[in-house]
């Protein structure tokens, strides 16, 4: 049944998410909106890395563009040289490299030559920098003769990479659903494997995966422009729309948001590209919004969702200043939140957490193994 409180449907009795949970309609403002450089009115991603944002076009000029947070200004540019660049409609990260999505597919839906650019990020700010490619192709697309602008369901403008694995999320202009795709993240020439398909009645445009709370934040628009997030959560292995979905509208009217970067747990920035129609202009601009309201409480679980954790073992409980993990499961990362689903602290492969330091209330243990799967522990603290 629907496991989330937040949700109009919400099930105390139920144990087990089945995905059905429903919310009502909502809409939020975003703390602040800047015009950002006309050489960024084509933005198409945004990262944040080293405690620096940075944008890219989708097409014009091979370039990160790294931007002051508070007034949306121009602060570097990092020209990437002599690499192929048709259409690039995301970026994302991981500890070491940037990596560019050069799959943008909408103009005739038959591009063979779609790839995701690894950049060293070591090498960003030096007078060589490191790329190398990752070419895929759809498994399932088997078609490949020219469609008119905007009619494939092979386009993408969205991804982002975990550990060992890199997923698509299509822009499907006939159906304004979205599939999912997943592939390695090495480098050579893959098959994209189709993992899940959702009815988003939107065009997705970039996406942002928290590791640690093993939240996802897409960000898209109507046919109308109307601009929307969707929140996935609580879901099962990387079949990410088999969990919650919660779809919130932005009140930016007539803003084709092209792009999202996450800083901390719960606070996101986005811009949309400019754009000319029907007698509306609507310049590029950098917006932040705050999602703690939606995603706080969604860290951890309620208690009726304890979940079996392969005959895990949490002691003392309640604990006075170590508490020990026992069983024969496995877990490379450990995350300790409160009550009110702030996150603590994170260790790796370990058996043992100190936790004297904490005041006295209910605390949550968040484990997580090598396949993604989680295992959740609630224990008092004396």
């Amino acid at each position: 049944g629907c496991t989330d409180a937040k949700a109009i449907n919400y099930n105390p009795q139920a144990n087990k998410n089945d995905g059905s949970c429903q919310y009502k309609t909502t809409m939020i403002t975003p703390l602040y909106s800047q015009e950002l450089p006309v050489q960024l009115n084509g933005t198409s991603g945004l990262v944040f890395f080293d405690n620096k944002l940075f944008s890219h076009n989708d097409h014009y000029t091979k370039t990160l563009y790294q931007i002051e947070v508070e007034n949306a200004q121009i602060v570097d540019s990092l020209l990437l040289g002599n690499v192929a660049y048709q259409d690039v409609e995301d970026i994302d990260q991981d500890s070491l490299y940037v990596y560019l999505g050069d799959f943008g597919n909408n103009v005739s839906g038959n591009r063979t030559d779609l790839h995701i650019l690894r950049i060293l990020k070591s090498s960003l700010f030096s007078s060589h920098i490191q790329i190398d490619t990752i070419w895929f192709a759809y498994a399932d697309q088997v078609d490949f003769s020219a469609t008119s602008s905007n009619a494939s369901d092979y386009d993408c403008e969205a991804f982002f990479v975990t550990t060992d694995s890199i997923y698509l999320f299509t822009k499907q202009w006939n159906t304004y659903g979205t599939a999912l795709y997943a592939l390695p993240k090495t480098i050579g020439t893959h098959q994209a494997q189709f993992v899940a398909h959702y009815q988003v009645d939107g065009l997705i445009t970039a996406a942002h995966y928290q590791a640690e709370n093993n939240q996802i934040v897409l960000c898209g628009y109507t046919s109308m422009l109307q601009p929307f997030l969707l929140l996935l959560y609580d879901y099962s292995g990387n079949n990410f729309f088999s969990g919650n979905k919660r779809k919130i509208a932005l009140n930016l009217p007539f803003h084709q948001v092209e792009a999202i970067a996450g800083v901390g747990n719960f606070q996101y920035y986005l811009s949309n590209e400019y754009i000319s129609r029907y007698g509306v202009t609507v310049s590029a601009k950098l917006h932040k919004i705050d999602l703690s309201e939606f995603l706080s409480s969604q860290n951890v679980p309620i208690l009726n969702k304890e979940n079996d954790s392969g005959h895990l073992i949490v002691y003392p409980n309640p604990a006075k200043s170590e508490l020990f993990l026992e069983g024969n499961a496995e877990f490379s990362d450990i995350y300790l939140y409160n009550n009110d689903g702030k996150l603590l602290k994170k260790a790796s492969h370990c058996r043992q957490i100190a936790v004297g330091e904490l005041s006295s209330g209910v605390y949550w243990i968040n484990l997580i193994n090598k396949n993604k799967t989680t295992a959740i522990k609630c224990f008092m603290k004396e």
